[in-house]
């Protein structure tokens, strides 16, 4: 098996701040705290997405809500 191995882009507060108001807004769509498991599953997945090079706010937000998540096998 052969290993593939990219930058990940540096998480700039441009970047932070962008995570934060996407994660506030399903938060508060959801009726989750900020600090729950949920939420942390969300920016966890967020934060794959965007070092897959995904930065568009509308985007990320639709793929949070439509719950489509990166896995690992």
């Amino acid at each position: 098996m052969q290993w593939i191995s990219w930058q990940r882009p540096v998480l700039v507060f441009k970047i932070t701040d962008l995570i934060d108001r996407i994660l506030r807004n399903w938060c508060d769509e959801n009726g989750h705290q900020k600090g729950s498991v949920e939420a942390k599953r969300k920016a966890k997945s967020l934060l794959q997405w965007i070092e897959l090079g995904v930065t568009d706010e509308h985007e990320l937000t639709d793929l949070i809500r439509d719950d489509i998540v990166i896995t690992t096998k």
